[in-house]
């Protein structure tokens, strides 16, 4: 069996390093640990192809160029690269695809915001609780014991004071935190102005701004992350202006602002856990189709709908090609004491020759969706057809 597996690693390999990757120009990257020990992932996130898949002893800036070379030699050439914070990448980037434009991962921007929103949340609770058990301490002293109910009073006062401050605390992140959320839409959808990168840095400078004036080490730290990520997540919204400012040159330019409103009601909708919302909302999505309908410029509702649709699922702005990649691999790192290059070499394979079963792509392989090839049995590729006799 070992013999089989050492022979299936092997040939993974070889399938693994003769495939063409000259189609992929966008691609998130990404970082997991086995043991310690550093494991690069690189994703297409047009097809969701993993075309880079390295277990190293580092991941600085040569660790990720040596990953990015080896891609580059099959044809990749980045233009678009979606990342988090990590200096590696960056360096790596950089050496490789020098032109190629870094963008930050909106994804764990929002990620750490809702996980300080959560501690915040907890300790204006805690607050409350707090308040709410000395004034009942207070009760169950009597009338004559005056000395320890003046003391009880001023530790009402100081829990009353500490409520207060930890519930301000909570609401002033929890503003800034929807401030982020709205800046990350590509229209307003009260104005129906499309949104500009510049307006995207303002809105996370500002709402970084507000969270840096709590009073709490967390969020000062965070407010300084948030700030720094603000230019880099800004790009994807500046790529997405530009090209429906292009669009406006076939329809009226309010026509593809009200198209951007629609779809963005249309998430919405979808999203949405408020039963009591979603009425309100259905009629704002009637009315602006009914709108755009009527407009005499627009030929088509549905070719300006579909044209909008598809450069907002190419706005490059998340990495989530690369997150889902990362919750397909970790049980694997978690169960084995450590993976080898060789194992990864055949995950690699089965990921990227697999039928998906949900997603965009649901009922194709990555590697049909790259190269418009049909794999039906990714064993047989590998060189293993099922048998012909049953034992």
């Amino acid at each position: 069996m070992q013999a089989i597996l050492a022979e299936a690693e092997e040939r993974a390999s070889g399938f693994n390093e003769t495939v063409d990757l000259s189609a992929i120009t966008v691609s998130a990257l990404d970082e997991m640990f086995s043991q310690g020990d550093p494991v690069l992932g690189a994703v297409d996130l047009d097809s969701g192809y993993l075309f880079g898949l390295e277990l190293r002893d580092g991941r600085g800036g040569e660790d990720w160029a040596q990953l990015l070379n080896r891609a580059k030699a099959q044809g990749v050439n980045l233009s678009v690269v979606v990342k988090d914070a990590a200096k590696g990448i960056e360096a790596g980037v950089r050496e490789v695809f020098p032109r190629a434009e870094q963008r930050d991962d909106c994804f764990h921007v929002l990620y750490e915001m809702n996980k300080l929103r959560r501690r915040l949340e907890q300790r204006a609770y805690g607050a409350i609780t707090g308040e709410q058990e000395a004034e009942g301490a207070l009760r169950k002293i009597r009338a004559r014991e005056k000395d320890q109910r003046r003391e009880q009073k001023r530790r009402i006062v100081r829990a009353r004071q500490r409520c207060q401050e930890a519930i301000e605390r909570f609401d002033i992140f929890d503003r800034a935190l929807g401030q982020v959320r709205e800046a990350m839409e590509y229209v307003d959808l009260d104005s129906g102005q499309l949104r500009t990168g510049e307006e995207v840095r303002s809105l996370m400078e500002q709402a970084a701004q507000c969270i840096g004036g709590i009073d709490d080490r967390d969020c000062v730290k965070l407010a300084r992350y948030v700030r720094n990520r603000a230019p880099g997540v800004a790009l994807a919204s500046a790529a997405l202006h530009t090209k429906l400012e292009e669009l406006s040159t076939a329809y009226p330019e309010h026509a593809v602002a009200m198209a951007c409103r629609v779809w963005r009601l249309v998430s919405e909708l979808k999203k949405s856990r408020r039963s009591w919302s979603k009425p309100q909302r259905q009629r704002l999505l009637l009315g602006a189709l009914a709108w755009l309908k009527s407009q005499p410029g627009v030929t088509s509702t549905d070719e300006l709908l579909d044209a909008v649709k598809d450069y907002l699922d190419r706005r490059y702005r998340a990495s989530s090609a690369i997150e889902g990649f990362n919750a397909a691999l970790r049980p694997y790192l978690y169960v084995h004491k450590g993976v080898t290059q060789n194992f990864l070499e055949l995950f690699r394979a089965w990921y990227n020759l697999r039928t998906r079963r949900w997603g965009r792509h649901k009922g194709t392989s990555a590697h049909a969706c790259m190269t418009g090839r049909v794999v039906e049995d990714w064993l047989t590729l590998l060189g293993y057809p099922p048998s012909s006799t049953l034992h």
